[in-house]
């Protein structure tokens, strides 16, 4: 990429997008699989200490950086200071010191907007909260994206350098909306209680902004001002065009309250026809007392609105009553997703209770009887986790679902119950799959068929039945399209089921795998992996020499190879020092020196 195109991409980057930007850089980023919550205990016995990775910097890039500082160039000084709060949330050491610098820029006369807004938001990056009157002096001058920048970090430091400012903004008939709002948040993030006569006349106000509204109900309600009960009253006798919004004002401003008027006026909301007024009553009789809510369960719990059902969840959960076991069942088949899963966690929870445990059990087992996916998957992890023997025929049954999530929430239970009678009809459904592989019936493509034979193998092989072993070997030789975590299951189950009597033929087969890391298509890491810790549970001493070729790198499958060698020799594991990982791709670095 040449100078002038580095030039216009870092031109575009706005104080939002930074913002942006630097909340990224402190997460870690998810990868999405629908299936990650069924752990499989194959990448946990034996598992590894992490490898410590720690970042570094390229030696100068700070000094190289402030070298540009010191240069005319308006758009290089914007970009040095951008990256400098960027490499400052990432733990780049030192950028304080340039302090003098950044304040220079803000200080000076008819200075760029863009390069303000950077200086502004480095300083506020480092916390410089010694440069607050600076800063607001800045935002008063250049308004705009700066003030975007300046006015919610001087909130949040609780700094009353803008609160001259944003009273009078308040009262200001002339003020827009973002920066009415910025005023009130501000006032509201410090508190100031002078505030509260305008920001009650602001809630009034019918021709105002929703948002400005809705803000300012938000911090009255923080200030705990005693006219709040009696204007969520008043508001309730607004016009009918303006009533749910009025509602939603009257449940804001009352949202730190406890008192008979409040619980009246939260109890009186629930008869809106508005869903989200119903539920933000809802949230308010629950945050007060879930008892509050028990009674209005039968009448919202089939509402159409997720919130709404959610609170009376919630409620049932916490009110811990046999009477609404049977309703907290029917649940799992909710068509949420995050609902459906906070039931089962809660049923779970529940069970810790004797007296509801035996009801929970054959509710949620009638849940499982049923053939709707949704239900079936969240009352199998239920029945899992409380150890619900009885339900294992059920869930053997359900891994022919056409659901994968079904087919896996299955399997997956079937390796919690570990129960013995069950495991030849799961060998028998393991095979079925694997034939529909092989005729191309089926494919790796489909939703949980390879994960669902993946714990079915787990289960087999924790419990070391050893029919399932010339199933399990047809999945060793390298065929992609088996799945991945199938293939590395039956590698794993076959060292347990062979732990004691380790056939020759299997071992050279392993060895094959572990070494087979220079061809077209390598063998994956996972399979190698479970092949490593298979021939160290057998003690494969013949394996020992391949086994040392491909230990001692941090790269999981050369862990295990170190894991194998342990177990057969006794030799310690080896412990890596952390890493480091120099973070590079500025726009600006310094040029690494060549040794001789």
């Amino acid at each position: 990429m040449n100078g002038m195109n580095l030039t216009m991409m870092f031109r575009s980057i706005s104080a939002l997008a930074l913002g942006v930007l630097l909340t990224l850089w402190a997460q870690p980023s998810r990868a999405v699989d629908p299936f990650a919550d069924y752990d499989m205990v194959m990448y946990e016995r034996p598992g590894f200490p992490s490898v410590l990775i720690e970042d570094v910097f390229p030696d100068g890039l700070l000094d190289l950086w402030s070298r540009a500082l010191a240069r005319p160039e308006v758009e290089l000084q914007r970009m040095a200071i951008d990256s400098m709060a960027i490499a400052h949330q990432q733990g780049l050491a030192g950028v304080e010191t340039l302090r003098p610098e950044l304040r220079q820029i803000l200080d000076a006369s008819d200075q760029n907007r863009d390069l303000v807004r950077a200086a502004a938001q480095a300083l506020i990056a480092i916390d410089s909260k010694s440069d607050a009157d600076r800063l607001a002096d800045a935002a008063v001058e250049y308004g705009g994206t700066v003030a975007q920048v300046i006015e919610p970090a001087l909130g949040a430091w609780n700094s009353d350098a803008m609160k001259s400012h944003w009273l009078q903004r308040i009262g200001s008939p002339a003020a827009s909306g973002n920066r009415l709002l910025m005023a009130i948040e501000g006032l509201g993030a410090l508190g100031a209680e002078e505030a509260a006569p305008t920001l009650v006349e602001i809630v009034r106000q019918r021709h105002a902004a929703p948002r400005v509204r809705m803000a300012a109900a938000r911090v009255l309600s923080q200030l705990d001002s005693s006219e709040v009960v009696g204007l969520a009253q008043s508001l309730l006798r607004e016009d009918t065009y303006r009533q749910p919004l009025a509602a939603i004002m009257s449940i804001e401003l009352l949202k730190r309250h406890n008192d008979d008027d409040a619980i009246e006026l939260f109890k009186s909301l629930l008869e809106s026809p508005n869903l989200a007024v119903q539920g933000g009553a809802l949230s308010q009789l629950y945050r007060i007392d879930p008892e509050q809510v028990d009674q209005y369960v039968p009448r919202f719990v089939d509402s159409r609105d997720a919130a709404v059902r959610s609170v009376c969840a919630r409620s049932m959960i916490a009110t811990r009553k046999q009477k609404n076991i049977e309703r907290l069942a029917v649940m799992l088949d909710d068509q949420n997703p995050s609902l459906r899963r906070e039931v089962a966690a809660g049923l779970v929870a529940l069970a810790d209770q004797q007296d509801l445990k035996d009801e929970i059990q054959q509710r949620v087992f009638e849940v499982l009887r049923q053939d709707s996916w949704q239900g079936c998957e969240q009352a199998a992890v239920v029945l899992a986790k409380l150890d619900f023997k009885a339900s294992g025929p059920r869930m053997v049954e359900l891994l022919t679902h056409q659901r994968g999530e079904v087919k896996v929430a299955s399997a997956w239970g079937l390796t919690q119950l570990r129960i013995e009678e069950l495991l030849p009809a799961m060998l028998e459904h393991a095979q079925q799959i694997h034939a529909g592989f092989q005729s191309d019936r089926y494919n790796d493509e489909m939703p949980g068929l390879s994960d669902h034979v993946a714990h079915l193998f787990i289960a087999m092989g924790d419990q070391s039945y050893a029919p399932a072993a010339p199933l399990m070997r047809q999945y060793l030789p390298k065929n992609y399209s088996l799945g991945l975590h199938a293939r590395a299951a039956a590698a794993w189950a076959l060292g347990l089921i062979h732990e004691d009597d380790p056939p020759a033929d299997l071992v050279t087969i392993m060895v094959g795998r572990i070494n087979d890391v220079y061809s077209l298509e390598p063998e994956s890491g996972a399979v190698r992996r479970m092949c490593a810790v298979s021939l160290g549970r057998m003690e494969a001493e013949s394996a020992l020499p391949d086994l040392r070729e491909q230990a001692g790198t941090e790269a999981p499958a050369s862990r295990a190879c170190d894991w194998a060698i342990e177990k057969i020799t006794g030799d310690p594991v080896p412990q890596f020092p952390p890493r480091q990982r120099e973070l590079t791709g500025w726009f600006l670095s310094p040029i690494p020196t060549t040794k001789p």
